[in-house]
């Protein structure tokens, strides 16, 4: 999958000046990503990256970035049923409570302590790795249907390993049916060279969180 969202690499694309300098400078944003973390909970997918990769091409590029996660988690609100088109289009009017169960919204303390506490993911297990500090290994050129967390830039790129992060769960969607286990995360260190060709200055380097079955072993 290579969709408008990953940029990285591409020439002719900047951040929007709007998008620059502060994180969440205007009131709006903040409530966008407060109302983000108020319906993080569990049992209740609501977009995230996937509903990000899947807003249509003019309307990603036209938009602020905190305006695609509205986009998003109103679009996940509908299909969940929490909401529906009449009452966000008069959202001074009458809202209906729908009956959800085990669905509780989280309160600011909640998402207080989830900001403050250790949520890496990292799991607690005993699993071998396939590489090394100071390994050679090359990003798997590979082009999945569906979410990736390994960029377009890097695919088919040869890097080193920098650090190993220890063992999360594999977050690329799979076809039906298939599942792959939990497996180490590293950090790949690339030169500049290697990405941008005779544009990339050698005293760069770019480093990019990388699962074991993204890489294999260079030639």
């Amino acid at each position: 999958m290579q969709r408008i969202h990953d940029l990285g690499g591409m020439d002719g694309f900047t951040l929007p000046q709007r998008d620059q300098g502060r994180v969440l400078a205007e009131e709006w944003e903040r409530q966008v990503w407060g109302l983000v973390f108020s319906l993080n909970v569990p049992g209740l997918s609501l977009g995230g990256r996937r509903g990000l990769e899947a807003i249509p091409t003019p309307l990603y590029l036209a938009m602020p970035y905190y305006a695609r996660w509205l986009y998003v988690q109103e679009r996940a609100l509908l299909a969940s049923g929490l909401v529906t088109t009449a009452e966000l289009s008069n959202p001074g009017g009458r809202v209906t409570v729908p009956v959800i169960p085990n669905f509780r919204p989280a309160a600011p303390d909640d998402v207080l302590s989830f900001l403050a506490r250790d949520n890496s993911g990292e799991l607690n297990v005993n699993s071998p790795a396939r590489y090394a500090t100071g390994d050679s290994v090359r990003v798997r050129d590979d082009y999945p249907f569906g979410h990736t967390r390994a960029p377009g830039y890097v695919r088919g790129r040869q890097g080193v390993i920098y650090k190993d992060h220890g063992v999360y769960p594999f977050l690329d969607d799979l076809p039906p049916g298939t599942s792959r286990r939990s497996q180490h995360v590293y950090a790949v260190r690339f030169s500049g060279p290697e990405l941008w060709g005779r544009r990339g200055n050698p005293r760069d380097s770019v480093y990019v969180d990388l699962w074991e079955d993204h890489l294999e072993a260079p030639d």
